[in-house]
């Protein structure tokens, strides 16, 4: 019962998808048809009055005048023009079989001739209704086509405003019966009925046989397939025609299978994600190549053992594995943090779900690891942008606050030392009053050079200037500290549009950090560089390396870990750098910590 059901639709669904679109096919081409005839005939008739504009060479006075007939009554005049514009208008309408042409005058308020006049000779002398449209062309002076009861009957009727030397004397006229129009419509509608009901009975014979081949086709490939589902051995027939490409298709088919084992774990192996799989007494049954670089440990060092052992050292990770082991949660985005052997720290995002069976037998579980070191410093370089945003306000306002006050402090301790004889003890204590402020005034600058660095003119800059100058500024405390600084400017850096005393701000700041790294001496290498249109400097020094965990914070305000500093500087070069579209990023190197500035270029070409 259900094959014949079957059987039913399918024949419906042919049918309906061959015959439906030649149905509206047709009704698509029979509408467009009629329209364009009718279109065709309103053109025509258009025409026809134009023809009839050209020909009346005089306005209706004119004519009349020729006669002397000006002082007659409106029949006279009327029929003097009947008389001269009749053979005309016979001869426009013996040129166009079937087609009613005429004048009408608008100072007579009538029809003045129209013809075939044999036909319509009776309507000379009449006047056309108030909600005639010829009365609506000759107030407009547009043209007018209009289907309907008219004086000759149900016509479509186009309508020509006729104007003389500025006046508009009347309208002239072409018309056809709508009788005649609907009789052409009427035969091409047959012929385009005709030719569809001839396209559907071809399309349901082809169906029909098409159908009864596809269901042949079917009912084989059916058998088949039931029997490929006991016996990977067995393969189809090659099949005739595209049929024939299904059966090759279903005997690749059989192929894959027995293969799919080890093609299985080829996947795994070249996913990029890390893929474990454990049993359920939670040992490790399956270690792609993507889960050794994540975790550091290779698939010899884990195949085989309890999940457990493998991460003992991160309780957070067996306990989140442990909840869908032991309870079968399905964890989705989980983040693991941990030490990895070669690269650090890093973090991961985990995702686990049960492992089961074709049967629904749970077999154990599957854990997806996916790498998010890089998405997390994002994260917190955007964390740390929103703190800087919310420091500088508040920076900004301590800064302005605290200026005065420390003015008058210092102003005070002036006068008072000034006031002491010179050997008095208190000089001692305003000297360092004054010291104070003017150390606490320069805090305040660095405040307020940290919230609004973009203040100063940005000009074209060239870098390596810049830096020279700045090296200047720190050679005789580098030679103190036993520090040698070496440059190696590189070829066709940029300039950068920039204020080169906030940029000597940002060089400083680096180049007192280096200094401040080695107590013990050593080498401070500064190096330039072309990178993809922008200015690339690199300062590297043989300090000892950042913690991984505080490359972001060394460029947070306040952040410091010597004695006297104010946590200022770095924070500062990243503000100034930012405002300028670059970036500052900190690393640890072999050998030290290189800071690496990047600033774009600012598309003028470096002189020299």
């Amino acid at each position: 019962m259900k094959a014949y059901i079957y059987r039913i639709r399918l024949i419906a669904s042919v049918v309906a998808v061959t015959i439906l679109p030649i149905l509206i096919t047709g009704m698509v081409l029979l509408n467009a048809a009629e329209q364009a005839l009718l279109e065709e005939k309103k053109q025509k008739l258009l025409a026809i009055t134009q023809q009839l504009d050209f020909a009346l060479s005089k306005n209706y006075d004119e004519l009349i005048g020729e006669i002397g007939a000006q002082k007659a009554t409106r029949q006279q005049k009327i029929a003097y023009l009947n008389r001269l514009l009749q053979p005309l208008t016979d001869r426009i309408a013996a040129e166009h079989p079937g087609i009613g042409v005429g004048y009408y005058a608008a100072d007579l308020d009538a029809i003045v001739t129209y013809g075939p006049s044999t036909e319509m000779k009776w309507h000379v002398g009449e006047s056309i209704s108030p909600s005639h449209l010829g009365r609506l062309v000759m107030e407009t002076g547009k043209p007018q086509i209009a289907i309907g009861e008219q004086v000759r009957g149900n016509i479509m009727n186009a309508m020509y405003p006729l104007e003389r030397d500025g006046r508009m004397i009347g309208y002239t006229w072409a018309n056809e019966l709508m009788s005649s129009i609907d009789v052409q419509l009427a035969g091409m509608r047959g012929s385009i009925i005709a030719i569809s009901g001839i396209g559907c009975l071809i399309a349901a014979a082809a169906s029909g046989l098409m159908v009864h081949r596809l269901e042949a086709v079917l009912e084989e490939i059916k058998a088949g397939l039931k029997r490929l589902s006991f016996d990977l051995s067995f393969r189809m027939r090659r099949l005739a025609g595209e049929p024939g490409e299904i059966s090759e298709a279903i005997n690749k088919m059989a192929d894959d299978l027995q293969a799919s084992r080890t093609h299985t774990e080829t996947i795994m192996q070249s996913m990029d994600s890390g893929v474990i799989a454990l049993d359920g007494n939670g040992i490790i049954t399956s270690w792609n190549e993507a889960a050794a670089r994540i975790t550091g440990r290779c698939a010899d060092q884990v195949m085989g053992k309890s999940y457990t052992d493998v991460f003992a050292e991160s309780e957070a990770f067996v306990e989140l594995l442990a909840q869908t082991l032991e309870q079968g949660s399905t964890i989705r985005d989980a983040e693991w943090e941990y030490e990895h052997p070669e690269w650090g720290h890093r973090y991961v995002k985990v995702a686990t779900s049960t492992w089961v069976s074709p049967t629904e037998q749970t077999l154990g579980m599957i854990v997806v690891l996916d790498e998010r070191t890089q998405w997390k410093q994002m994260e917190m370089r955007l964390a740390q942008a929103e703190r800087l945003a919310v420091i500088g306000e508040w920076a900004a306002s301590i800064a302005h606050e605290v200026r005065n006050p420390l003015t008058s402090i210092k102003a005070f301790a002036q006068i008072i030392e000034e006031d002491l004889p010179k050997e008095h003890v208190s000089r001692e204590y305003t000297g360092i009053i004054v010291e104070e402020v003017e150390r606490l005034n320069r805090f305040a600058d660095e405040l307020l050079l940290f919230t609004r660095p973009d203040e100063e003119a940005n000009v074209p800059t060239r870098v390596e200037d810049v830096l020279g100058q700045t090296v200047l500024l720190i050679e005789r405390s580098a030679a103190s500290k036993g520090v040698r600084v070496e440059k190696r400017f590189g070829q066709d850096v940029p300039l950068v549009l920039a204020s080169p005393d906030l940029l000597k701000q940002v060089f400083l700041n680096i180049l007192i950090n280096a200094l401040q790294a080695m107590p013990g001496g050593g080498v401070v290498q500064i190096l330039t560089e072309k990178a993809g249109g922008q200015a690339c400097i690199h300062v590297t020094n043989e300090g000892q390396p950042i913690a991984e965990e505080h490359l972001l914070s060394v460029f947070e305000p306040f952040y410091t870990t010597k004695p006297s500093g104010t946590g200022l500087g770095l924070a500062i070069s990243q503000r100034i750098v930012h405002a300028y579209g670059g970036h500052i990023t900190a690393q640890n190197v072999p050998g030290g910590v290189r800071f690496t500035v990047m600033l774009p270029g600012s598309g003028e070409e470096a002189e020299g």
